[in-house]
């Protein structure tokens, strides 16, 4: 079973997606670069946290859908296949992925593309959903879907794809439940499993930067050298 945008904007205009759009929000916050008139892109699903007012724009999978943003008449979103972004080489200075890098069909060929069209020593944000955490037990949100990680796995693939991860967060501690008696036990549970029980997190996330060499070295391979000798002059 997949999900595609319109499950996402669905999920969005839900009771229960209040208190993860909150919480992401928060992780963002602390994640993202504090410097304003950057240049943003947000991929996957990233409409409830971009500002329209600032120079961000959505990158939407191909496989995934696409919805126009802040409107028709404005929009600043665009479907793409996740190794083809039809952007140029080092355009942005921040890319944030959220509701994105679970949901690839090939996570390295998604990063790359990040590595590339972000600028030298540009941030990578990742929001994804925990492994280990309840939230991806079921299937009534988002988190129920694709690929989740935890924070070591996550980290990993960013490092193998030449970025160095320079902050962590986790957040969501809650249940995946709307009814007010799971409103209230998620707000108990929230205080105590932020302290004692970080590991089971519904999200976790990672601000990484671009990692930039001065040079790549040339691997040394066995091959005919030909040199070019000057002829003599005929008199």
């Amino acid at each position: 079973m997949s999900i595609d945008i319109i499950d996402l904007k669905e999920f969005y205009r839900s009771s229960l997606s209040r208190r993860v759009s909150d919480i992401a929000k928060k992780m963002l916050k602390r994640l993202r670069q504090t410097e304003h008139n950057n240049r943003t892109l947000f991929v996957g699903f990233g409409a409830p946290y971009a500002d329209k007012s600032q120079n961000e724009f959505l990158l939407m999978q191909a496989h995934f859908g696409v919805l126009a943003w802040p409107d028709s008449q404005n929009n600043r979103a665009l479907l793409a296949y996740e190794g083809e972004w039809a952007f140029a080489d080092h355009i942005f200075d921040e890319i944030i992925i959220i509701h994105g890098l679970e949901y690839a069909q090939h996570a390295s060929n998604f990063l790359q593309e990040c590595y590339r069209c972000l600028r030298p020593e540009g941030r990578l944000v990742v929001v994804v959903p925990n492994r280990r955490s309840i939230w991806v037990r079921s299937d009534k949100t988002p988190f129920g879907f694709g690929q989740p990680y935890t924070l070591t796995q996550l980290s990993m693939i960013l490092k193998k794809c030449e970025f160095i991860p320079v902050d962590v967060v986790r957040g969501l501690y809650t249940f995946p439940s709307s009814t007010w008696l799971g409103s209230l036990w998620s707000w108990i549970f929230e205080c105590i499993a932020s302290r004692a029980l970080q590991k089971f997190s519904g999200l976790v996330g990672i601000s990484a930067i671009k990692r930039v060499y001065a040079g790549i070295p040339l691997k040394k391979t066995e091959k005919e050298q030909r040199i070019a000798i000057p002829q003599a002059t005929l008199g």
